[in-house]
């Protein structure tokens, strides 16, 4: 019980830090601080985890990795990449509401780290039509960004499910895949259909981007992210080499001088965003070492109470502690191998609670990128997270209920 305490005082910190503009990276540390000195670790366990963190491999392949997709947004947003595709669009769809919620969902089909700083310029330009607050684009990007976790048969979480479940890649994604339609479809009613027009806003312009440059914009913002995409699944590189092989294409591609390849990497190195990740993994770290995940998992493993609850619990939590879906899949799905191997019931409650967890974490990525490029307030932009993912909850208990 203490653990569990000791988690959510912790929590309680970082989410008061964030709400009150610090910064990602002290916040996670203060909130790694209360971890380590209450629950007793020792000297020797926090060099470990320091060195663990620092010299690790996944903390260099995600800072290269984030790094270069900073580099790439610079390039699609100064080469005027980023404004024809959405000209091009518009005149495809004709309606700024469909570019808000396709925009970041297409790009979600990229299992990329930090990858919600491709889609927050797209919606910024897509939002110039409506009345629309800070808090509200930043829920907008964060929740049509991951829809297709559920379902989408290349990201890590669903893999890992896969392999810990002893259910099969193709049909864990068929029973899953009735969640990316309700993530999109509430998504949609809640973050998108109530917008109302700005009344200054001017009627977008007729288009001048005839169809074979429209076709070329939208080969160069698509492009890279298939290009990444292939290297990755098919060549199997890891995501950092990938990323800076699609940089130094597109470079040659939009002939970028060395004034302006100066300038991006420049604008890149952004510190708070990697001193900010550095926090996020050094917090996972020190609960590894610190012992209170196993903790936790072992008190509610010990509980009275029905296996789905646990798992749902344990899921929650996963993902509210490490903010990825590889993290809640590693600390939960242990637990349905143990206690109902190839339990689609208990697989789809921990997938469902378990992103519900995620997306709500301080500790997401995705949330970092997108609340720091729009400059949203941390709680307010998760308020109509809550809510949608109440209702997905709810849903996945309609679903497994319906099932039988």
């Amino acid at each position: 019980m203490f653990s569990v305490a000791l988690v959510c005082v912790a929590l309680a910190v970082i989410v008061f830090l964030l709400n009150r503009k610090v910064k990602m990276g002290p916040a996670m540390l203060a909130g790694s601080a209360i971890i380590f000195f209450a629950s007793g670790a020792t000297p020797a366990k926090l060099w470990s985890a320091t060195a663990a963190t620092a010299t690790g491999r996944a903390t260099w392949e995600i800072m290269l990795a984030l790094y270069f997709v900073m580099c790439l947004e610079f390039q699609l947003r100064t080469g005027g990449i980023i404004d024809g595709m959405m000209t091009a669009a518009r005149k495809l769809f004709r309606s700024d509401r469909i570019l808000l919620a396709l925009m970041p969902s297409f790009l979600g089909f990229l299992p990329s780290l930090g990858g919600a700083i491709f889609s927050a310029p797209l919606v910024e330009n897509a939002a110039n039509s409506f009345v629309i607050s800070p808090e509200r684009k930043t829920a907008i990007n964060y929740w049509f960004r991951h829809v297709w976790e559920f379902s989408n048969p290349i990201f890590t979480g669903m893999l890992l499910a896969s392999q810990l479940s002893g259910i099969p890649l193709g049909d864990l994604v068929f029973r899953m895949i009735w969640a990316t339609a309700v993530a999109l479809v509430i998504g949609w009613l809640l973050l998108i259909a109530p917008l109302k027009p700005a009344a200054a806003a001017p009627a977008p312009p007729a288009s001048t981007v005839d169809d074979q440059t429209g076709w070329r914009f939208v080969f160069l913002a698509a492009g890279p992210i298939l290009a990444n995409f292939a290297l990755v699944v098919f060549f199997k590189l890891s995501a950092a080499v990938a990323m800076a092989l699609v940089v130094a294409g597109m470079a040659l591609i939009i002939r970028q001088d060395a004034a302006d390849i100066r300038a991006m990497l420049a604008h890149a190195l952004d510190g708070k965003l990697l001193w900010g990740v550095a926090g996020i993994l050094f917090f996972q770290r020190i609960l590894s070492e610190s012992g209170v995940i196993g903790d936790v998992a072992a008190l509610l493993d010990n509980l009275a109470i029905p296996a789905t609850v646990i798992i749902g619990v344990v899921a929650f939590l996963g993902g509210l502690l490490t903010g990825t879906s590889q993290g809640f899949v590693a600390i939960a799905f242990p637990f349905i191998a143990l206690l109902s191997p190839g339990n689609l019931t208990l697989v789809t409650i921990c997938f469902v609670a378990g992103m519900a967890g995620q997306m709500l974490s301080p500790a997401h990525l995705c949330l970092l990128v997108t609340l720091d490029y729009f400059r949203a307030d941390f709680l307010r932009s998760l308020r109509p997270i809550l809510l949608l993912e109440i209702v997905m909850v709810a849903a996945a208990v309609a679903v497994v209920s319906w099932w039988g």
